[in-house]
């Protein structure tokens, strides 16, 4: 009875809880800030990353810029 108290008042105080458009305010604040990177590649290879992208529960945007990051990486070009 007392946990539920306390999750009471911690709602109540506006702890532990998270706004429902929330998420919705940190994508437009991420996109505020990005600018967008084209590249020209098949159909095939692109149908191929998006599938990939799918069954590691990502976007192709995560998995594009992830696979530069470890790429620039490996080759030294990003300051770590």
């Amino acid at each position: 009875m007392k946990d539920l108290h306390n999750d009471l008042e911690n709602k109540k105080m506006g702890q532990g809880h998270q706004h429902p458009k929330t998420d919705d305010m940190i994508k437009i604040i991420e996109k505020e800030n990005s600018v967008r990177l084209n590249a020209n590649v098949a159909k095939s290879f692109y149908r191929s990353v998006k599938d990939f992208a799918n069954k590691q529960d990502k976007t192709v945007t995560q998995v594009v810029v992830n696979a530069l990051i470890e790429h620039m990486k490996k080759h030294e070009k990003l300051s770590k």
